[in-house]
């Protein structure tokens, strides 16, 4: 079904009138803004189980990239028991009584327990337990400063050697953001093919406006087009996937493919698709 054009005008006029930017899209799971979020989360926790360090992949996000804050802040903040819940409900966890497996966790697919864990076995469900991925104190920052927990350190250890997880490799403030963000714009082009954003200048303005995108980098599509490049993007997307395929979060946008084919900018793309729309009507 379809919303009416006069829902759509009430609504804007609604967001208008209480000084919000409402961006018009279309219905999928996660919308534009948790689609793309739920790959950039989702990876971090890879990186962490690889080796990474919790805040090393905060402060990367935060002071290399400029977001403003990092995605297990984020998680804390928002509550870590809500993407467990999500996760439940659509059959990936595992049964806390039967400790069955989730009849829709696919053998190839990628998975990490590590965040289940963390609600289900030590409560950590974030600033309003004061423990999540970090510890919280009342008396520090009102609550909210994130502080580092020796039960989280000591939980993510033992978790790697039961994965079999012997050897830790280190990482560099760079390839965090490429592990991280490279599927976060990946899904906003897959987005864009299904029609569910009508431009790359809407996903953007949901991201500087609703996500902590940093202002000066322009948002997430902008920054593919002018700073990462597509072509380059495309080749780190080919050579995740080929090493991490069961993540599909990593396998590249037709659309990312066809522009790069075409040697142009996303933006561009749709710029043309919008004039070659207003020339068939005239």
């Amino acid at each position: 079904s379809e919303s009416s054009p006069s829902v759509i005008h009430t609504l804007k006029t609604i967001t208008k009138r209480i000084k919000k930017l409402g961006v018009v899209v279309g219905n999928c799971d996660g919308f534009v803004g948790n689609r793309m979020y739920f790959p950039y989360a989702a990876e971090a926790v890879f990186c962490v189980e690889e080796g990474a360090q919790i805040n090393q992949i905060d402060k990367a996000c935060k002071f290399k990239h400029g977001m403003a804050i990092g995605p297990f802040e984020v998680g804390d903040l928002a509550g870590n028991d809500i993407g467990y819940l999500v996760r439940k409900s659509v059959g990936l966890t595992r049964d806390e009584t039967t400790n069955q497996i989730g009849p829709n966790r696919e053998p190839h697919l990628r998975y990490t327990e590590m965040p289940d864990l963390l609600v289900t076995k030590f409560g950590r469900v974030g600033q309003k337990a004061l423990k999540g991925w970090y510890d919280y104190d009342k008396s520090i920052g009102k609550g909210r400063k994130p502080l580092p927990s020796p039960e989280v350190l000591s939980f993510i250890d033992t978790y790697r050697k039961n994965s079999g997880i012997h050897t830790t490799k280190s990482f560099k403030p760079t390839e965090i953001i490429e592990r991280v963000f490279a599927p976060l714009v990946n899904e906003g082009f897959k987005i864009l093919e299904e029609n569910i954003a009508r431009q790359p200048g809407d996903i953007d303005i949901i991201f500087l406006y609703g996500y902590g995108w940093p202002a000066w980098r322009g948002g997430p599509m902008f920054w593919a087009d002018n700073e990462i490049g597509l072509p380059k993007l495309l080749q780190l997307l080919e050579t995740l996937y080929s090493q991490y395929p069961g993540s599909d979060y990593f396998r590249p946008s037709q659309l990312l493919q066809l522009c790069v084919a075409r040697n142009i900018k996303v933006q561009d793309f749709y710029a043309e698709k919008e004039l070659l729309a207003l020339k068939s009507k005239l």
